[in-house]
């Protein structure tokens, strides 16, 4: 893994954003004791996960990274005795430990109030609120923002949505920024957002509109970002046929952002267990530096997948066999489109395999090959899951075999061979320990290591106190 990134001075651990957010924390574990949760119903799920591992910069030098991750989520209903007012929060604390605090890869702040949303819908009622940091996603993208929600339910499925806030545009969210704008991905001043979605849920039939737009003010001038989408799906004659429909339109730079469409078939008779699939995708990739996954083709490209997928019903297994195989071509730029990208293409072939080995264990194999545009590269990976004797434990293993050849720079071509192993133990109903250890290596990269450790805990608290 190579990072590349600038060295900032760390700020102190007590900015004033930190302190906000632990604050917030602190009302939240205040509610729990308080009046109002005296006839809520809470949910808290707690995770604590350890990271050690070894990242390679830009210069060379490997560098012992050790980190601390912990998540704290909460969900609470019937608030104040209310059936209709609910609360939602996500709360994340990082703590790095050794040289690894030199790279930064995650910003300044070592707490992350991720989600804090309080929603009023009653069954009997149309119309619901939410108000805090919400979360949303739709065809336009994903969106993290302070602000409003509200939600309307019109007659004969149809139904409303109008947002408005400012969107958060400080930490990289899911591998990639949450807002990008020009590639302005330095600022973190708020940014003013209104959007509205108009959605129709049918049994055979789901479509929706959606519109949103995003100001920036940055040194004096506005950066706007405005887009609209429209979605469909439909699932026909009793769900053998699949369609689903997408698009999204740029208004400010009057281009399209993406265009996908979808199809499967599950055919009939003796053939019953094999579904015909079908693709093709057109996009334009949005890139996120902070990411270390980065996509170095600033062109857009046209995608198109086909294949089958064949997976018979087997009431003796626990986990169904299931084959499938994808066959893709991939072309960079479009007419009138120019750069060192354009007219480049890429053909892949893909094959996913899945065994049932008994009730407790099952096999799976991936195999992947592309050729074209950014060189030769193939994968073969081997994995298995197991129970052992005891009932709560379950053993994860992996063998990956990945090659690859760059036609541009010399002498960039390896083998690497990897492998890694989990054991899972859930010693208790919603409670859980797993450990991982990862191991791969090739010329380049001789040795890397990466030690993972996760407790996963969830807990409900009533009227009677706390219960499994």
């Amino acid at each position: 893994m190579t990072v590349t990134g600038t060295t900032r001075a760390k700020p102190p651990l007590f900015c004033p954003r930190t302190i906000a957010i632990l604050g917030v924390g602190v009302v939240a574990v205040l509610f729990l004791f308080s009046r109002p949760a005296a006839g809520a119903e809470v949910d808290l799920h707690m995770t604590l996960m350890g990271q050690g591992y070894q990242t390679r910069t830009a210069d060379g030098d490997l560098i012992d990274r050790r980190r601390l991750i912990q998540w704290v989520d909460l969900r609470a209903q019937r608030l104040w005795g209310q059936d209709g007012l609910s609360l939602a929060s996500s709360f994340r604390l990082q703590f790095d430990m050794g040289q690894g605090d030199e790279l930064n890869s995650f910003g300044d702040e070592m707490a992350e109030l991720m989600l804090l949303q309080l929603r009023w819908h009653r069954r009997a009622s149309r119309l619901a609120v939410s108000f805090g940091r919400i979360l949303h996603f739709d065809e336009l993208d994903f969106l993290a923002y302070d602000g409003l929600r509200v939600d309307y339910q019109f007659p004969h499925n149809f139904s409303l949505q109008l947002l408005a806030g400012f969107c958060q545009r400080d930490r990289a969210y899911l591998a990639g920024e949450l807002l990008q704008l020009n590639g302005e991905d330095e600022r973190t001043e708020p940014a003013p957002m209104v959007g509205a979605s108009f959605l129709f849920q049918g049994p055979i039939l789901w479509a929706g509109l959606s519109y949103r737009r995003v100001v920036l003010w940055a040194e004096d001038w506005p950066l706007e970002e405005e887009l609209a989408g429209a979605w469909a799906s439909a699932r026909l004659w009793q769900r053998r046929l699949g369609l689903d429909l997408g698009a999204v339109f740029d208004l400010g730079k009057d281009q399209w952002d993406r265009l996908r469409a979808e199809t499967w078939l599950r055919l009939f008779g003796p053939l019953d267990h094999v579904r015909l699939e079908s693709g093709f995708l057109r996009s334009r990739p949005r890139f996120a530096m902070s990411s270390i996954f980065h996509f170095f083709q600033a062109q857009p490209f046209d995608e198109v997948r086909t294949g089958l997928r064949w997976q018979p019903r087997n009431a003796l297994f626990a986990a169904p066999l299931s084959l499938r195989l994808v066959f893709t071509n991939r072309r960079y730029g479009s007419a009138g489109d120019s750069g060192d990208g354009a007219g480049q293409m890429a053909n892949g072939l893909d094959f996913e395999g899945r065994v049932p080995w008994g009730r407790r264990a099952h096999a799976s194999v991936n195999m992947g090959y592309e050729d074209g545009s950014g060189g030769r590269r193939w994968l073969l990976a081997a994995c298995l899951r197991t129970g052992l004797p005891l009932p709560s434990l379950w053993l994860d293993t992996r063998a990956v075999l990945h090659s690859f050849v760059d036609p541009v720079q010399e002498r960039q071509q390896a083998l690497s061979v990897g492998g890694s192993a989990s054991l899972s133990w859930r010693f208790a109903p919603s409670k859980a320990l797993v450990a991982m250890a990862h191991l791969n290596g090739n010329r380049f990269h001789p040795f890397q290591l990466r030690l993972l450790l996760v407790l996963d805990l969830a807990f409900q608290f009533g009227g009677s106190g706390v219960f499994p």
